[in-house]
């Protein structure tokens, strides 16, 4: 059993696969495996992934017609058997030492995951428009180090990705089932479902994975795409997944009803960017509505303007 997993989606990557592969097969941790999943891909990606697996045992390569980076990543789990699990973007790359380091910080710590920070990488051909769109190097730097415990306030000052980050195995498989289809921020929900498993986190001070902004890339599609985006409700389907998750608990605290609201909080007010006042309002009702059935609490958002506002801020998160 490797120490840990590496688990590589991969959709339409020949350009960049080569250069993630070789940051993986080169880490200065060689207790790995490399789960790849090749789905649905209709350029030279599948040829790659059996070249570079036919000269390293280390790399396993699974295939799937379903274009989903969401369900290659859960592929790419259910096929692993390291300790502890990883991932990267198949146009990402790792630092030579980023596995070395992360399972130092989580071994040696003891914490329930780790988490590094990131470099920005810009493809050549990216607009001037996306790089103002998407350049937000602050959102991959945490400004901390060391142990933390993992409270509500902490999970959400916490960037959402998961490559940059190592979890364990046993907490990834139990939340597993609950990691429902999205059709993006599947990232996201992992997240959420795995910190309200976890205790503690380790943050490591160093830019260990780099992430390339290029124009066709999921996130760029979804920040381009207007106020008409046809994902643009996906956030609000995420939360209801982790209420979802929380309501099936047998011992819920108040920290996680908390957490909650917290959520919906955060979620719809990223998704308002991309609404307009009809679809705010729309989405408040069914938010409320969630809150109604689920929580049993009364209305909590509202719109105003083009923003979405909590309106029960001070009252149920005795936070005013």
């Amino acid at each position: 059993m490797p120490k840990i997993s590496v688990i590589v989606p991969c959709h339409n990557v020949e350009k960049f696969l080569s250069k993630c592969l070789e940051s993986l097969i080169r880490q200065t941790f060689h207790d790995i495996d490399i789960v790849t999943v090749e789905n649905a891909s209709t350029d030279g990606t599948l040829d790659i992934l059996k070249k570079y697996a036919s000269s390293d045992a280390r790399i396993k390569v699974l295939t799937s017609d379903i274009p989903s980076q969401q369900n290659a990543r859960r592929m790419g789990i259910c096929a692993t058997s390291g300790e502890y699990i990883m991932f990267c973007d198949a146009d990402d790359w790792y630092a030579p030492d980023m596995c070395e380091v992360m399972y130092k910080a989580i071994t040696e710590s003891g914490a329930d995951i780790a988490c590094c920070d990131a470099r920005l990488e810009y493809a050549e051909e990216l607009s001037k428009k996306e790089k103002e769109l998407r350049n937000v190097t602050q959102y991959y730097s945490s400004n901390r180090s060391g142990m933390h415990k993992l409270d509500n306030k902490r999970i959400m000052q916490t960037n959402v990705v998961i490559w940059n980050k190592i979890m364990r195995r046993d907490i990834v498989e139990k939340i597993l089932p609950y990691y429902r289809p999205v059709k993006v921020h599947d990232d996201c929900l992992l997240w959420y479902l795995y910190a309200l498993n976890a205790d503690s986190i380790f943050y490591v001070n160093k830019e260990l994975y780099h992430y390339l902004l290029r124009p066709d890339s999921i996130m760029s599609r979804t920040k381009m795409a207007g106020t008409k985006n046809p994902c643009r409700m996906e956030n609000l389907r995420l939360s209801q997944h982790v209420l979802d998750y929380v309501i099936s608990r047998e011992n819920q605290a108040e920290k996680d009803r908390e957490f909650i609201v917290l959520i919906y909080e955060e979620r719809l007010k990223v998704m308002s960017e991309q609404l307009d006042n009809e679809d705010r309002a729309l989405a408040c009702a069914e938010a409320n509505r969630d809150m109604k059935e689920k929580l049993k609490t009364e209305d909590f958002f509202t719109p105003l303007d083009s923003n979405i506002l909590n309106i029960n801020f001070p009252y149920f998160c005795g936070r005013g």
